[in-house]
């Protein structure tokens, strides 16, 4: 077993190498993925607790299918270095994994380490292109709604786009603060609680999907408080210490969120 493990990190190594370069760069310079880091280090916990917990489970299966799988991943891996596009040579990593684990030792162990595996989608960064897109679109709906809500509370209020005019005061909602950071590591944290509970699959997937509308919903409720708290201290108060502070304070809220309506749904942790 040693060899096969040897080998197979062996390969991935060679293959996977300029990769994993081009993702450490991306972790390090990239706001929406500065949580890359934490990632594979979630994912190997996981997986190391899987096997350990089930250790006497475990035989030396080889599973011939798992072949194709590898092969798709190769695919990718060509086509991704054909076209030079990183994002998919990253995807690919997962189904030539997959495939090599698969045939080497089996569907019980690629049981064990499925979750480990799918969850690393979340330390492959995005193209620019598509978080930029996405962003723009939050922008302009995080301002809509809030400057929906500062009006309802008798606030003067002006919207241009993204930009947010108060009378002693302008902000603009830029890609910082249109709720993708959140969202994204709401989304990653969401998927590993969901993994640990105890309760029917709908009912997880229900959770990681609702992380979407609450993540959203957070990052509006900042921009309100931020716009009351110009409107009534001034600009430079609400710029300074609470623009930086609201956005872990309302990311723990809403996290919160989440266990709450995981107790109400009847979910309960299956960690010992």
């Amino acid at each position: 077993m040693k060899r096969v493990t040897f080998f197979i990190v062996f390969l991935l190594s060679l293959l996977y190498l300029s990769t994993l370069v081009w993702l450490m760069n991306l972790w390090l310079t990239d706001p929406y993925y500065s949580h890359g880091f934490l990632i594979p280090i979630i994912s190997g916990f996981i997986a190391w607790r899987n096997i350990a917990n089930h250790k006497a489970e475990y035989e030396l299966e080889p599973e011939h299918s798992g072949i194709y799988i590898f092969a798709f991943g190769l695919l990718l891996y060509a086509i991704a270095n054909i076209k030079l596009f990183p994002f998919l040579t990253a995807l690919s990593f997962l189904f030539t994994t997959s495939g090599l684990i698969m045939y080497f030792y089996g569907k019980t162990m690629m049981r064990a380490l499925l979750f480990p595996l799918a969850f690393l989608i979340f330390a492959i960064p995005l193209p620019i292109e598509w978080l930029s897109k996405v962003a723009y679109y939050l922008q302009s709906f995080s301002a809509g709604c809030a400057t929906a809500i500062i009006t309802m509370l008798g606030i003067t209020v002006e919207r241009t786009g993204a930009e947010i005019h108060i009378h002693n005061a302008a902000f603009i909602v830029g890609a910082p603060c249109s709720g993708m950071n959140s969202l994204i590591a709401l989304l990653a944290l969401s998927t590993i609680f969901a993994y640990i509970l105890k309760c029917r699959l709908y009912k997880r997937a229900a959770l990681i999907l609702l992380s979407v509308p609450i993540a959203l919903f957070a990052n509006i409720i900042r921009i309100v408080s931020l716009l009351l708290i110009a409107e009534t201290y001034g600009a430079e108060m609400a710029k300074g210490f609470f623009h930086t502070f609201f956005s872990p304070l309302l990311f723990f809220i809403a996290f919160i969120c989440l266990i709450l309506i995981s107790i109400v749904i009847g979910c309960k942790t299956s960690v010992k």
